[in-house]
């Protein structure tokens, strides 16, 4: 693809390397992308969480979540494709939901409406201070049409106009989402765990029937014999299931679960049959035959596998959804964690939907959106691996763009190690990976959170498999949120796993206060060597050399090993830094004089940047500064957010621009930007993240760039040979 450059802002160069301003050229490159089944290119997306998913007789699988960044909260899918999206989730108030259901004629599907701080007002939304949570109605010949009612409210202006049902008006802040829903042709359950009821509506007219207590209650399934299974106690600590009539009579017959079971979702076979997911230790779906005893028969079970976190057929990685169609087949959403907790704004960390023939572990079809949030890195040990925050790919270049990614591992495991500091800081989301390989060429993963205000060092060993050990953590100030709960009261601190159990016990913290206001809101690199450096915006650059390793591999850093470099010229703060140990050279971006500070850019990298020869051995030498793209008068704004370097370039990630520019790492000469390609649709997210972008150079010649792209669920890749 021949993809031409324009920059909105002049380049200029100090050098002291002859030729240094070269021309620009077009760039020769392939954009690919990792994580995602879709690229886009055909105007779909997988949707980046599964919170519930109902399954029509025909096979089709409707999803909800509360939100997708680019609106699929509510989707449909069959054999294998996206066929439509329900819109009107997001965005101006509304959002999706935990819950979904249909019948012949509509789709149920919850939602909640807010007004956006007051933003908001009129008719379609609740008053200043409150939120709705209640139910979109759509139809099943095209599920972005709403399907009116009487007494329906919302979307004035588009095509779901007046079809929404309130069924609780609570205080802002509030969660009473609707955690369950069932519908036959007559009749539509809710399962309103803020009111501790099931409300049945009429499923036509949407009035009111009937309602009758039950505790917390959450999903639901109706039985081929008109009966209810529902999953109680959702948020009481005490799940269960329990077994009603439509009128609200409590019956036996209930199943026995195993010790452990944390019932996620209930479904029934067209025989009648009933399985259970378990989002427990066990990450299981348990059958039990239709009898006078309902018999357990076994599991589909989840987390055993040959080598720890590995991705096989069967097995389970937090499930939220089951469903079958009229022939018996069973279908699968997970997220990566389960069915969100209450009052969490989680969206997952990774959707996945499966379908698979009979109840086999046979896969029939698989949609998958993985990442959001999240960058990913090269592994230099395993050149053909890649990983992310939380998972790991492997790459056959021989296939098309797109498909030469497989899904390979999974590195979190919250019940072997629930103090992961991921599973509790920055949504669940590991964040911005740097894989190194250490210690006797060990892989370790380094991953900043979205915006740098802490470093997370995980581990591998064999009895682990592909299983992330909390090894080491940094942290640039307290964090607040009750979480580490042990950690000192001020100032920045160190954590390492002393005893090697992957807990955040009180012994193992390393305070320094007395540079808590040094660091600052620090950049945060980690060299190839391990080494940690910080990039502070007013007080210079600080290393942490790596002092080696304890018995259990963990790395040692101390803060009285700590290396102090005072702010370089002609920077006055700065934003990025990234040190290359082979070639004693650091890069740095950040502000001058020239243009100062500005807090409305605080993600940003800065508008310029210098490379520095010689740094730690001396003497220094500032061989170019560049001015990098800035334009903040332009739409969209023209700045530069990431930062990565390989072989003989250097390779800067714009913020809105959704452009990397690229630039000769030896003389500063700009060569040329890469953008999305057709087969992405001409776009990609911005990148929202302080470092969401890497970059490799292959044995062949090729340069490969990976980039966040969270707008459609996915890592963005380009492949350049010069």
């Amino acid at each position: 693809m021949n993809v031409s450059c324009f920059i909105a802002v002049w380049l200029m160069v100090f050098s002291l390397a002859s030729g240094a301003r070269a021309a620009t050229s077009p760039l020769n490159y392939t954009t690919s992308w990792i994580g995602n089944t879709f690229g886009f290119g055909d105007g779909k997306w997988m949707q980046q969480d599964i919170q519930a998913i109902r399954v029509a007789p025909d096979g089709t699988v409707y999803t909800n979540s509360p939100w997708d960044e680019s609106g699929a909260e509510i989707a449909a899918y069959r054999n294998g494709d996206r066929i439509a999206v329900a819109g009107a989730t997001h965005g101006w108030g509304a959002a999706g939901g935990d819950a979904i259901a249909s019948n012949s004629t509509y789709l149920y599907a919850a939602m909640s409406i807010g007004n956006q701080g007051g933003g908001l007002v009129g008719a379609d939304y609740p008053p200043n201070g409150y939120t709705w949570f209640g139910i979109t109605r759509r139809t099943i010949a095209n599920i972005a049409k709403g399907a009116f009612f009487t007494g329906g409210v919302g979307n004035s202006a588009n095509a779901t106009k007046n079809s929404f049902l309130i069924v609780a008006t609570v205080p802002a802040g509030t969660d009473a989402g609707i955690r369950g829903l069932a519908a036959n042709d007559s009749e539509l359950f809710v399962s309103d765990a803020s009111s501790n009821q099931i409300v049945v509506f009429d499923a036509n007219t949407m009035r009111r029937n009937r309602a009758f207590n039950v505790t917390s209650p959450g999903r639901m399934a109706l039985d081929i014999d008109g009966t209810l299974w529902v999953i109680t106690g959702t948020f009481n600590g005490h799940p269960a299931i329990a077994h009603y009539s439509t009128t609200g009579a409590l019956l036996g017959g209930v199943p026995i679960l195993p010790i452990g079971t944390v019932p996620a979702d209930i479904a029934v076979t067209p025989s009648g049959d009933l399985y259970i997911a378990d989002n427990g230790v066990g990450q299981q779906i348990l059958p039990f035959r239709k009898n006078a005893a309902l018999t357990a028969v076994g599991t589909l079970k989840g987390v055993n596998h040959a080598t720890a976190g590995t991705i096989e057929a069967g097995r389970f990685n937090s499930v939220t959804g089951i469903g079958f169609d009229q022939a018996g087949n069973l279908y699968v959403g997970q997220n990566g964690e389960g069915p969100r907790a209450l009052n969490s704004a989680s969206v997952g960390t990774g959707a996945v939907l499966q379908a698979f023939k009979g109840v086999t572990r046979s896969i029939t079809w698989e949609l998958d959106g993985l990442v959001f949030v999240d960058g990913a890195s090269f592994d230099p040990g395993a050149p053909n691996t890649i990983y992310t925050g939380s998972k790991v790919f492997t790459m056959d270049w021989s296939k098309a763009p797109g498909k030469q990614w497989t899904y390979t591992a999974h590195t979190v495991d919250r019940f072997a190690f629930p103090d992961d500091p991921s599973i509790h800081i920055g949504r669940a989301v590991r964040g911005q990976p740097m894989v190194r390989r250490l210690n006797g060429n060990r892989p370790y993963l380094f991953t900043l959170d979205p915006y740098s205000h802490q470093l997370y060092v995980h581990r591998f060993d064999a009895a682990h498999g592909y299983t992330a050990i909390p090894s080491v953590m940094f942290a640039e100030s307290y964090i607040s949120g009750g979480f580490p709960a042990n950690q000192p009261a001020y100032g920045e601190w160190m954590w390492r796993d002393i005893n090697g159990d992957g807990h955040l016990d009180t012994s193992e913290f390393i305070g320094n206060p007395s540079t808590g206001s040094l660091i600052g809101n620090s950049f945060i690199w980690v060299d190839s060597l391990g080494n940690v450096w910080f990039g502070t915006p007013t007080s210079g650059i600080r290393e942490m050399p790596l002092q080696g390793f304890d018995a259990l591999g963990n790395p040692l850093y101390t803060y009285t090993s700590a290396k102090t470099y005072t702010m370089p010229a002609p920077f006055t703060r700065i934003g990025r830094v990234l040190y290359v140990p082979e070639t004693d050279t650091m890069y740095i971006s950040g502000f001058t004089q020239t243009i100062p500070y500005d807090a409305a850019r605080w993600k940003e990298a800065g508008p310029y940047l210098a490379r520095y020869d010689n740094w730690t051995r001396g003497p220094r030498v500032m061989t170019y500064l560049i001015a990098l793209p800035w334009d903040t008068t332009a739409n969209p704004v023209i700045t530069p957010v990431g930062l990565a370097t390989a072989g003989n370039y250097l390779f800067v990630a714009g913020l809105f621009t959704q452009k990397v520019y690229v630039y000769d790492a030896r003389t500063g000469a700009h060569v040329g930007c890469m953008s999305p390609g057709a087969n992405v649709g001409l776009t990609s997210g911005y990148v929202d993240v302080e470092l969401g972008i890497s970059a490799t150079l292959r044995a062949n010649g090729e340069y490969d760039v990976l980039l966040e792209d969270d707008a459609r669920a996915k890592i963005l890749m380009y492949q350049w040979k010069p």
